[in-house]
């Protein structure tokens, strides 16, 4: 049976990509590509590939795509973030769904499925070793936000937890920390959300007692496997298959995890014959967010300095050659986009709309020199 021939299932993958360069990061949405997920969602989407990592995700078959550091309110530097890819549309949640530091490493949307609304969280909890007592926060604020007492019928929380230590075979679980304040804080969503009805998919369907893992510490030789990956997900979603995909042990640390549901309610009525066939995106299509975006970095700045002479064509050619630089995923940092020049202009705007025709370059050159025309006089 083929992938579109079974609509009753709603497949999830999960996968910590490792900050990958973007040829790296094209190898990891290829692989994606091949299991036809229905959503996706990442962790460590680093810099190189977070300028443009709808573009590519669309190039891959992911029409509705969003990244948290699209919708962030802190300023993550040059911290990675967390990506959502999905064959259904989405609204993406605020950035304070969860009260937390590093606000971009989470992720949080509702999607709109032909199963019904599903809400979905997918995180990445920084490891304590770095970063010390933000991971019990980052614990605090997952649980705080999730553990309700009349939750959706359908939501799942997922990623890369950096937790537990262990898992025995009757199900005990060992968490890290070095006090009992982080100890309740990592066990609140690692064991105590089962209570508010997100369970661990891959326990609910594979049961203890096996030696699955996600990501492998070295230590003078030594290797220490630990199952950091996980799908927290409600009942009524009915996990049926979870799997460790270590087949793209390959393509970075963190071992992919895909787990399929078959939802309780069925497919709505009017979802019967669902078209479940790739995207692929035309060559001269935009790429849009499937929310508006809330801030853009790359559209800040502090002090104007393009020169103001209408008569000046080696504006126009900067221009370009910013444009072009973020097509080619050149990067600039933050200390040279403090400051608006023609050519940092350029390369904005070709970081928020990729590949664009001569034309239109030429287009939206001579509006921005019309318009810095106007103000400055």
């Amino acid at each position: 049976m083929t992938r579109d021939e079974v609509d009753d299932q709603l497949r999830l993958v999960t996968w910590n990509v490792e900050r990958a360069s973007i040829s790296r990061f094209t190898d990891q949405l290829t692989a994606l590509q091949d299991r036809e997920p229905d959503i996706v969602a990442l962790q460590e989407v680093g810099v190189k590939a977070s300028r443009r990592p709808r573009q590519l995700l669309r190039q891959h078959g992911f029409e509705y795509t969003a990244h948290s550091h699209e919708f962030r309110r802190d300023d993550p530097g040059n911290g990675s973030g967390c990506a959502f890819a999905s064959r259904w549309p989405f609204r993406v949640l605020p950035p304070e769904t969860f009260e937390m530091p590093y606000q971009h490493q989470a992720l949080s949307a509702e999607f709109f499925t032909p199963f019904g609304r599903v809400e979905g969280h997918t995180v990445h909890i920084l490891p304590g070793s770095q970063y010390g007592e933000t991971k019990p926060e980052m614990f605090r604020a997952i649980h705080d936000r999730l553990a309700v007492e009349d939750p959706p019928d359908y939501r799942f929380l997922c990623g890369d937890f950096n937790s537990p230590k262990e898992e025995s075979e009757t199900g005990d679980v060992t968490v890290w920390g070095s006090d009992d304040a982080w100890i309740k804080a990592e066990r609140s969503v690692m064991v105590d959300l089962a209570a508010y009805d997100l369970t661990d998919a891959y326990r609910d369907v594979n049961g203890y007692g096996d030696d699955a893992y996600s990501w492998v510490a070295t230590n003078q030789g030594n290797e220490f496997p630990r199952r950091f990956d996980h799908v927290f997900a409600s009942q009524q979603l009915n996990a049926t298959e979870a799997t460790y995909l270590h087949e793209y042990d390959d393509l970075s640390d963190h071992t992919p995890l895909e787990v399929i549901f078959t939802p309780q309610g069925g497919l709505h009525a009017e979802a019967d014959a669902l078209d479940r066939s790739r995207f692929t995106p035309s060559e001269s299509a935009s790429v849009e967010a499937s929310s508006p975006s809330q801030s853009v970095s790359a559209l800040v700045y502090e002090d104007d300095v393009r020169t103001v002479d209408p008569d000046a064509n080696y504006r126009r050619g900067r221009f370009k050659v910013g444009w072009q630089n973020a097509v080619d995923g050149t990067e600039m940092g933050d200390d040279v986009l403090r400051r608006l020049t023609w050519e940092n202009l350029g390369w904005r705007l070709g970081t928020l709309f990729g590949a664009t025709s001569e034309e239109l370059k030429d287009e939206l050159y001579e509006w921005c020199a019309d318009q810095q025309l106007e103000t400055s006089g």
